[in-house]
């Protein structure tokens, strides 16, 4: 007899996993965009009036947010939408980086401060809250904190400073006396004095020489006009 045939193993069957069927997000009409550019100017009144109060130029930002208003009132609602979000971009750049500026204006104050005996440890952690803030991206929190560093620095560094302010002042005044190619010498020794003062720590110092600098150069600077005056009728009368 002919042996039976073997019977035929089942097919295998590889288990389809099916996917399900993702829907289109639905699209957003105009009343949403309106609510959203609405709700994104909002935002950006407290920011450009924050730059404002800081200092921060706004021209490009402002310029944006106006382009937006126009976008807006002609029903470009994506366009509107768009223009803000790059004016938002633009002013969290320029804010952040006069917090960068302010942090290390502050941190050379603290290093002062402490050098000259201050209890720094409440302004220190002010300015570690500030830090935090200005990585969280909350500028408004940032520039709060940094005030109260500044503010708690203050009776400290006040002197510092003041004699900081003069001596970059005189510095300017020679610079423009130059121009009008007054003798500065005096007020350049005198310069070196009041930094070297400065440096020591000796604010009433650097308050006495740079007053004395600015002294001879007010002195010098009407003769040095005087001249100039004269030399231009001579020319005048030359010319005629």
């Amino acid at each position: 007899l002919a042996p039976k045939p073997e019977p035929r193993p089942e097919p295998i069957r590889l288990a389809v996993e099916e996917r399900p069927q993702v829907q289109p997000a639905p699209p957003i009409d105009a009343k949403d965009k309106g609510k959203e550019l609405a709700r994104m100017v909002a935002e950006m009144k407290p920011l450009l009036a924050l730059a404002m109060e800081k200092d921060v130029d706004i021209s490009e930002p402002k310029h944006l947010i106006d382009d937006a208003a126009v976008a807006g009132r002609e029903r470009n609602l994506d366009t509107a939408i768009g223009l803000v979000r790059q004016s938002k971009v633009l002013l969290m750049n320029k804010l952040d980086v006069q917090l960068t500026s302010m942090l290390g204006t502050l941190r050379e104050e603290l290093k002062v401060a402490s050098s000259l005996g201050g209890d720094v440890s409440r302004p220190t952690t002010y300015l570690q809250e500030t830090e935090k803030a200005k990585a969280s991206g909350d500028v408004e929190a940032a520039f709060v904190f940094a005030e109260k560093v500044r503010k708690d620095l203050q009776p400290i560094t006040g002197r510092y400073n003041e004699s900081k302010k003069k001596l970059a002042s005189l510095k300017g005044l020679i610079s423009d006396c130059e121009v009008f190619i007054v003798d500065t010498r005096e007020a350049r020794g005198l310069l070196v004095e009041a930094t070297n003062a400065f440096e020591s720590n000796d604010y009433g110092e650097v308050e006495t020489l740079v007053r004395a600098a600015e002294e001879k150069l007010y002195k010098a600077i009407p003769n040095r006009m005087a001249d100039e005056i004269n030399k231009a009728k001579e020319l005048l009368r030359e010319a005629k």
